[in-house]
């Protein structure tokens, strides 16, 4: 069967628009998507003149059909099979042939807007669906309950309070597309991408055990209103010494107990690693767990989870770049 390659890519009110190149990166350590597509220059140039493929400044009689804001939908894939790539906004037109439009994922959404609120008591879904009011972002039906107290947000972006609770709460916060989610852990990846070594994959050398050589022990510090400090370490029996990790205050223990595994987890895994390329299928997607068979390299074999995917597609072909980690055992797979 010959695989065709296909794409299926809206830009504002055009729903059928033909790129040169598209490339895209997303992250569950990112709550920023972004996506690049090249187009050719006069395709898209609105005017009743005559018009060259010249690099030239628009004259007053021509307008590009492509602005900042515009939503974008990619799906990439073969012989009419397209998948879900990419969803977000314009970030920016650079005029030039050809012309790169930068895009952005949902997050886009947050930087007009500006908060301020204070909270006595409070949970941090509360908070999202304060932030959140009025636009088209969905807040995920996985982010746990956890209660805050005495939050003061003054004059703050919406992407100032996102790396807020990144860098004060060390909560995991990342989009599904349009979908954010804030949690204590990553969200359970609801779906399995199955590769093997050299029959569905294109590359796997930057696929490596990871090297190291002590292990240190998380200790998530609490401070609270009085001065009190609460020390939560991880659960892990051996280690050489104490990493020590502050966080916002009035986090419930069992909840500093997660984000402490969570960080220990990644502190001290041993295992496989890295990078993977495949085509454009099967399928993947941040969040998403990957079961490796290792073929010719059986200790390369395991379950895995997909922190970040990187992809391109053109003219030269389709590739996907799956970097993998370890698949946390508090974490449930569905499907």
């Amino acid at each position: 069967m010959a695989f065709v390659m296909t794409s299926a890519i809206s830009i504002g009110s055009s729903s059928s628009v033909k790129a040169a190149k598209v490339a895209w990166n997303s992250s569950v350590n990112s709550f920023i998507d972004t996506c690049s597509i090249d187009l050719p220059r006069i395709t898209h140039i609105k005017s009743d003149k005559s018009r060259t493929d010249e690099p030239r400044a628009l004259s007053s009689a021509e307008q590009y059909e492509f602005k900042e804001g515009d939503r974008v939908e990619v799906a990439l894939g073969y012989n009419g099979v397209n998948n879900r790539r990419f969803s977000g906004f314009v970030r920016s037109v650079n005029m030039g042939i050809p012309v790169r439009l930068e895009c952005e994922g949902y997050a886009y959404l947050l930087y007009a807007i500006i908060f301020n609120r204070s909270y006595s008591t409070t949970t941090v879904r509360a908070i999202l669906e304060d932030l959140t009011n009025g636009t088209s972002i969905k807040i995920s039906p996985f982010v746990p309950n956890i209660p805050l107290r005495n939050v003061r947000f003054k004059n703050a972006t919406g992407i100032q309070v996102l790396e807020w609770f990144k860098n004060e709460c060390k909560l995991a916060v990342y989009f599904d597309f349009e979908t954010l989610f804030v949690g204590t852990l990553f969200g359970s990846p609801t779906a399995t991408v199955k590769l093997k070594i050299g029959w569905n994959t294109v590359k796997d050398d930057d696929f490596k055990q990871r090297v190291n050589d002590k292990t240190v022990r998380i200790v998530v510090r609490e401070r609270n209103a009085q001065g009190e400090v609460k020390r939560v370490r991880s659960e892990v029996e051996k280690y050489s010494n104490e990493k020590e990790i502050r966080v916002r205050t009035g986090i419930p223990e069992i909840q500093l107990q997660e984000i402490a595994n969570r960080l220990q987890s990644k502190q001290n895994y041993t295992g496989f690693e890295g990078k993977i390329v495949t085509f454009l299928e099967p399928y993947a997607n941040k969040g998403m767990a990957c079961q490796i068979d290792g073929n010719r390299f059986p200790e390369k074999s395991g379950l895995f989870f997909i922190e970040t995917i990187t992809g391109d597609f053109s003219k030269s072909g389709g590739r996907q770049t799956l970097d993998l980690s370890f698949l946390s055992n508090q974490v449930k797979v569905n499907g």
